[in-house]
């Protein structure tokens, strides 16, 4: 009788199961997400308010028009001043945030390489153009211009898409695999979890429907100052904004998502509906390069980023075009 009684008791502390949210497994890791500078300019990835970045994301100008909108995403700390950092991702984006064009892989960092070593040939001859203009000899250049080098490193293509313009899902493949980020109801307050419409979390979901990651947006972000952190000398202040939350499931290998990737730019290549993509944008894809990290994580957390940045900046651009319309309206 005593042991029943027990039981019971125990069954009934248990904390009751909500229906329209199932509890989820513990997560395999869990990163805190910070912003590191202002206007959002650097953000990276952390497993603890101590601990050292895992990934870092830079974007020099991320407040202005989609041509002047380029994150690079690093694996490990700053980069600025951590020398064994790596860029293994960049993207670019459409006017509206409902399309991404993202390169994954260890080769980006070749990638950024050749690309500053053709601005700085360019800029030497812009001004050995100027100096011949006004009647002055040539100079050397400061230091020896480098020629470009053969990308070695993997230089995976992906793209991520909005499924509707008045939606906040964000949908990407990778190894033959669906993933879509949206919106969840999950983590607010048990009173307001059945509203709709009040919450900026999200979470990633598979093609079976299967929670693989979740976002927790830090409610009181924006009032709240920035963490000082002394011992850590590449990120002395940051500021938390959520933590994104990776739960166990059988990701696709390295090898079946770089042969997805290469049959689906194949296919698109090949089909004859459809324009060939400009040279700028297949120039530097190497599907044959090594790659060291796990690309489905790496995938998870900087789309996760780019999920997180188009919600915040699609607020104020939505408010602009209202006060120009305003004004023209009024004008």
């Amino acid at each position: 009788m005593a042991n029943s009684s027990v039981e019971l008791m125990l069954i009934s502390d248990k904390k009751p199961q909500h229906p329209l949210f199932p509890y989820l497994p513990p997560p395999t890791k869990t990163l805190r997400t910070y912003r590191r500078a202002i206007l959002g300019r650097k953000h990276l990835f952390a497993e603890s308010d101590s601990g050292l970045a895992q990934y870092f994301v830079k974007n020099p100008i991320p407040n202005k028009h989609a041509d002047k909108w380029k994150p690079v995403f690093y694996r490990g700390d700053n980069p600025k001043y951590t020398p064994t950092t790596k860029a293994i991702g960049r993207a670019r984006r459409t006017g509206f945030w409902d399309s991404f064009r993202i390169e994954l892989g260890d080769g980006v960092e070749e990638v950024l390489q050749n690309k500053r070593r053709i601005r700085e040939r360019k800029w030497y001859k812009t001004k050995q153009k100027f100096r011949k203009w006004f009647c002055m000899e040539p100079t050397p250049p400061k230091k020896p211009l480098e020629d470009t080098q053969e990308v070695k490193g993997l230089v995976m293509p992906m793209r991520m898409r909005r499924v509707d313009f008045m939606t906040r899902r964000l949908e990407w493949k990778m190894g033959g695999e669906t993933y879509t980020w949206t919106g969840t109801r999950r983590f607010l307050p048990n009173w307001s979890k059945r509203w709709k419409g009040v919450s900026h979390d999200l979470k990633l979901v598979n093609s079976d429907k299967v929670v693989i990651a979740t976002f927790e947006k830090e409610r009181w972000a924006s009032f709240k100052k920035a963490q000082k952190t002394p011992e850590d000398s590449a990120n002395k202040k940051r500021s938390h904004i959520g933590t994104i939350s990776i739960y166990p499931s059988a990701f696709p290998s390295n090898s079946s998502c770089i042969n997805h990737a290469k049959e689906t730019e194949e296919q698109y290549r090949l089909d004859p509906t459809k324009k060939p993509k400009p040279k700028k944008h297949t120039k530097y894809i190497n599907f044959d390069g090594p790659h060291s990290g796990e690309l489905t994580e790496e995938m998870i957390v900087f789309s996760c980023w780019m999920a997180i940045e188009a919600e915040h900046r699609l607020r104020y651009k939505i408010l602009d075009v209202l006060h120009e319309v305003a004004e023209i309206v009024g004008g």
